[in-house]
């Protein structure tokens, strides 16, 4: 063993310690943490030192043979470092140093330093700043720099590794062999290290203070690394002291007689040495971390390093975890509890990976945390909540979750708390949803927590309201899982309702998305989810016993219900409007889930679609009964009977027949029909729903599912098809029919009396009333062709649908006369009016198409002669020249010279969104036009075809040569609206042409600041620790906090809001363009709109800039246009997927 006495060397090494961590003032929350200034860290205090340089460099082939060692993938690290310290131990007795030279240089190569000590260098610690400071200034001379320690470099990947292994190792040895200690014992010592840790101290943690940071860094490992094991040793003697003090104890109380009271005194006193000699080598080791600790831990673990950081973290985790009893105080809890606001994700990262594993070690009980623990959760509690809004690293996300359930298990989440990350839920499934991909894993852990929460409130749900103490002989095991099952679906809804109240309430703020997506198709995508896990798993019977449960029949008390709690358990399981929609969404769910094989974490192996379906089968009568009861319940519903009629593998037909069910098959469609006719709003998600529905049932011919559509639909089916067509378009000429609507959407009276300004209300009105009929055949019409129910008389009536449009209504609505005259009132009702124009259009559109279609079919087949062209066109062609005119009559009133009042400044801006839509559906009609005209002008023998396309007063100036002028116009007013809304949100100045004297700035959109919902919490770097800090202080510190909060909340809204604004203006500008390119293409507009367009193309971006090119391309590039059939079906083409093939 080494003798170790006091001397100079210690007391030196201990000055050095106290000099180091008293260079950096005890950490006090200030937020300078991250100081670039970290060069006046510590100086260096060398100025007494006077001497010449004695580093000398290594001869070229002279390398650090423990570097090359621990470099090798198969090194025995254990016996490597057992040679070391028995070197160390022998060089102590000859009083050399070559070992610890060696060992020292290991930490100068393991950073690339090409100088090396030499064992003069070594021999006092008493200079170890100077020597470290002289070795930084040749570090820095170096033309290069290797860094082994922290290289992906392949050879020598290994060695990081083996180097932290190899000092853990080498204190292990030390403890072993005694090094680590002193001989002597006396009392009266103050300084317990050994002459072997004075010189590791004194040396390394000069390197741990250098300047540069891969001195600070290598340094910092080797001490973390020593730290790590002196930490295993400690715990290892507590273990040890206390099972030797039981001996001791024992041994004293246990009385001997006379003859053997000398053996039991000789075993009592060397017990009591035993005893103390571990007392003195735990507080050496204690006084080992204290130094280390204070030394190093305490400024590194700011250091402006984030590796530094990280190790610093990594470090302390392994401290608290072996020795507990020492680190898991608030003393060390608390760095973690900074660092959750680190700015380096890999920092936070390991704050959450540690923050996870400690609390799972609590093994879901609050007694196993001690109480310095939970008073850092009661602390810090709220910023772990908050810190999910704020991360976008996905790994931190998952161990928050895991954080999230654990706190749940061991009740420190409030019902509060559970609904705030629960809100956090929706809001990434939203994102997700609007294809922001999310990980697996993190769906994973989201789920386990939603359904920790729901089977604790469901079991104590359960005791609430159940009798323990009754005999369960009156019920069995099927009815109490049966119950259980019911319990912990209410609870679920309740739960995912209160958050999903949360998540709408601040959707705006949190989202910069529309908010376009249905609440139910949320909670599906959270369900699906939480179905993978086993308590849900194959329990989708219990969904439909549950939806179609009547509580009023169910005895109560048979179940072994509390007879004073039946009556509360009846209201308990009752379900509301919304709990059903949310249990047809949970059956949704159910249905992706087996009828995705590909659903991840999910074994549909287990139960085979063909019995799933045909379970199912026997249900979906009385679920699409309760669905129609609520316009909140039937989208779900009818989404799964899409999902149904997707699935091909097992045709949904074909488990009905063979189940001798067809008629219910039918009759099912039939109730879907019959919602659809008796639907009074088609919204935007009804729409999407039917869109679906018909193009799976009827297919289209540019549908993916036209293929699998026969599957689906029998002469029945398409009977009762033709049936809603037939009554659609009766009620289209029903209300044509009344002279005076019964409908009012303006529920006013008329500024003006006269009878012209009421017929135009009476126009308007029935306009709305005709959106809902029209919409619905529009949704046939995308799929089949509807000519004959729209284009023909209905029951023999005077004349077809598409005619008595444009005689009845479109010939009569004057736009310039509704604005000037009623102004206010139009503006109350100008979304309604702009949705029915649209409808109106896209019908205009999809009967042009299809009448195109049936031209084209007739110019193939060699009937084209039979066909009177100006006849069969005739009722379209009224229609196509009305809408013209309505769109040049709009062009006067928005950008004409009479200006509107002041309160219908909005109404003006409401007609400019209005005439964008309305011009490029225009476009599309005038473009197919031109596309037919193009393709037949040479070989047609169709009768009256120049009539109707030669003629400037039907088609002619339509679909040949140059639009009128004031069409030109008008199509340019809306491309100089839409470029000036996006320069306008993109802060860029535009140049305008010559005859351009409208002001279109007036259009320009202008975000307003809006009030923040959910203001989140700012937290500092690192929060004041003091105990005794004044409660005021606090409170003006968290007041502080929250304005600043707020500020920037308003400020990362308002951001959001632009971003999606000018993504909007920028579809929309871009998509028409397009559109106008293809008339420019096709010789329907003058050059200078040519011109015009390419004017401000560098200045709106890439995207409009790369469209611009079109313009300059060859000719040839317009060849090959699309057929008829194309046009049709891709007349709606969504904006990114034009913008995507141009990019």
């Amino acid at each position: 063993m080494v003798v170790a006495t006091r001397s100079k060397r210690a007391r030196k090494a201990s000055s050095i310690i106290k000099e180091a961590a008293s260079s950096d003032s005890e950490f006090d929350g200030a937020e300078d943490s991250y100081s670039d200034s970290e060069e006046e860290e510590r100086p260096h205090k060398i100025a007494n030192v006077s001497r010449k340089s004695r580093l000398s460099a290594p001869v070229n082939d002279e390398e650090n043979d423990l570097f090359k060692a621990l470099s090798s993938p198969v090194v025995a690290v254990s016996e490597l470092a057992l040679e070391w310290v028995e070197s160390y131990i022998l060089d102590a007795e000859l009083s050399r140093v070559d070992a610890f030279t060696n060992l020292f240089n290991l930490l100068l190569r393991a950073v690339g330093c090409k100088i090396l000590a030499q064992p003069h260098d070594m021999i006092s610690s008493d200079s170890a700043a100077a020597t470290v400071n002289e070795l930084s200034i040749h570090f820095e001379k170096q033309k290069s720099h290797e860094y082994p320690i922290a290289s992906t470099n392949k050879e020598i990947k290994h060695f990081h590794k083996n180097f932290r292994d190899f000092f853990g190792e080498v204190i292990f040895y030390a403890h072993e062999t005694g090094c680590l200690y002193k001989e002597s014992m006396d009392d009266d010592q103050s300084v317990l290290a050994s002459e072997f840790m004075t010189s590791i101290l004194a040396w390394f943690i000069s390197l741990s203070t250098s300047k540069l940071r891969p001195f600070r860094y290598v340094g910092t490992v080797a001490l973390l690394a020593i730290q790590t094991q002196l930490c295993q040793q400690a715990a290892s003697l507590e273990v040890s002291l206390d099972r030797q003090q039981r001996q001791l104890s024992n041994a004293i109380s246990n009385k001997k007689s006379k003859k053997r009271a000398i053996a039991h005194d000789q075993k009592v006193q060397t017990l009591r040495r035993n005893v103390e000699v571990t007392e003195f080598r735990q507080s050496t080791i204690e006084e080992y971390l204290d130094d280390i600790t204070k030394g190093v831990f305490v400024h590194r673990f700011r250091d402006i390093d984030s590796a530094i950081r990280v190790e610093c973290l990594r470090a302390l985790g392994e401290w608290v975890m072996a020795y507990p009893s020492y680190f898991l105080k608030s003393t060390y809890l608390r760095y973690f509890g900074w660092l959750l606001s680190d700015p380096t994700d890999n920092v936070r990262e390991e704050v959450v990976k540690f923050l996870c594993r400690l609390y799972k070690s609590s093994q879901g009980s609050l007694e196993n945390m001690t109480s310095s623990f939970r008073k850092f959760t009661k602390r810090f509690q709220p910023q772990l909540i908050n810190m999910i809004w704020k991360e976008s690293v996905v790994s931190i996300k998952i161990n928050l979750f895991a954080i999230y359930s654990e706190l749940f298990k061991v009740g420190f989440l409030q019902e509060k708390d559970t609904a705030q990350i629960c809100s956090y839920v929706f809001y990434l499934t939203e994102s997700h949803l609007n294809q922001k991909p999310v990980s697996n894993k993190l769906k994973s852990e989201i789920s386990k927590f939603i359904t920790l929460v729901c089977i604790h409130g469901a079991d104590s749900t359960y005791t609430m309201f159940f009798d323990s103490k009754c005999s369960k002989d009156g019920r069995s095991k099927a009815d109490e899982e049966r119950v259980r099952g019911f319990l912990k679906l209410k609870v679920l809804i309740n739960f995912l309702m209160k958050s999903l109240e949360d998540h709408l309430a601040k959707r705006d703020t949190n989202s910069a998305t529309d908010a376009t997506i249905g609440s139910w198709q949320l909670v599906e995508a959270i369900f699906r989810d939480i179905f993978t896990l086993q308590n849900y798993v194959s329990k989708w019977e219990v969904i439909v016993q549950y939806l179609i449960l009547d509580t009023s029949g169910v005895n109560f008390e048979e179940l072994g219900v509390l007879k004073e709690e039946q009556n509360s358990f009846s209201r308990f399981l009752e379900l509301s409007v919304d709990g059903q929609c949310f249990l047809v969404s949970f059956l949704l769910g159910c249905v992706r889930c087996f009828l995705n094989s590909k659903q991840k974490g999910f074994e549909a192996s287990k139960v085979s679609p063909t019995f799933f379906l045909s379970k199912l089968t026997c249900h979906l009568r009385s679920i699409e009964s309760i669905s129609s009861k609520s316009h909140k319940i039937y989208p779900p519903f009818l989404q799964l009977w899409n999902e149904l009629l997707l699935y091909r593998s097992v045709p949904i037909q074909m488990t009905f027949e063979s189940s001798s069910s067809l008629d219910a098959y039918n009759q099912l469609h039939t109730n879907v029909l019959q919602y659809f006719l008796e639907c009074q709003e088609v919204t935007d998600e009804i729409q999407k729903l039917y869109s679906q529905y018909f193009s799976l049932l009827l297919g289209s011919p540019a549908d993916e599912h036209r293929e699998g559509s026969s599957q689906n639909i029998n002469p029945n089916i398409y009977l009762k098809v033709e049936d809603s067509c037939l009554a659609l378009s009766t009620e289209i000429e029903e209300i044509l029919s009344i002279k005076t609507s019964t409908y009012d959407a303006f529920n006013s009276d008329s500024e003006h009396d006269d009878p012209f300004t009421s017929d135009q209300k009476d126009l308007c009105n029935s306009l709305i009333e005709l959106s809902n009929p029209i919409a619905k055949l529009n949704l046939i019409g995308d799929v089949v062709n509807i000519i004959k129910f729209v284009g023909e008389p209905v029951l023999d009536g005077p004349a077809s649908v598409l005619e008595q449009l444009s005689v009845k209504l479109l010939s009569k609505i004057n736009f310039d006369a509704l604005v000037s005259m009623w102004p206010r009132n139009l503006s109350k009702v100008i979304n309604s009016v702009r949705q029915a124009w649209k409808s109106l259009m896209d019908f205009a559109l999809i009967n042009l198409c299809w009448k195109l279609e049936d031209l084209m079919y007739a110019l193939n087949d060699g009937t084209s002669d039979t066909i009177n062209v100006e006849v069969y066109l005739d009722d379209i062609c009224s229609i196509i020249r009305h809408l013209v005119a309505t769109f040049v009559s709009l062009n006067g009133v928005i950008f004409g010279d009479k200006s509107l009042e002041k309160a219908t400044k909005s109404l003006k801006m409401e007609l400019s969104d209005f005439f964008f839509t309305f011009g490029s559906i225009l476009i599309d009609l005038i473009t197919s036009l031109r596309v037919f005209h193009d393709r037949t002008k040479l070989s047609n023998r169709f009768r009256g075809y120049d009539a109707m396309f030669s003629d400037d007063n039907k088609l002619g100036n339509f679909s040949s040569d140059h639009v009128p002028d004031v069409l030109e116009e008008a199509l340019m007013n809306v491309f100089l609206t839409k470029e000036t809304k996006l320069a306008n949100l993109l802060g860029v100045t535009l140049e305008r042409a010559e005859n351009e004297n409208v002001n279109f700035e007036e259009f320009a959109f202008e975000l307003g600041d809006e009030e923040i919902v959910y203001p989140t919490q700012i937290e500092t770097h690192f929060d004041s620790s003091d105990d005794d800090e004044s409660i005021d202080d606090l409170k003006a510190a968290k007041e502080a906090a929250e304005v600043e909060a707020l500020a920037e909340a308003r400020a990362a809204s308002k951001k959001r809001k632009l971003e999606q604004e000018i993504w909007n203006q920028e579809k929309d500008l871009s998509s028409y363009t397009m559109k106008l390119i293809g008339l420019l293409k096709s010789n329907a507009f003058t050059s200078r709109c040519s011109d015009r367009l390419k004017l401000n193309s560098d200045r709106l971006g890439q995207v409009f800039e790369s469209i611009i090119t079109l313009l300059t391309a060859p000719s040839s590039a317009t060849e090959g246009r699309r057929t008829i059939t194309q046009d049709m079906a891709q007349k709606q083409t969504t904006t990114q997927e034009s913008i995507a093939l141009v990019s």
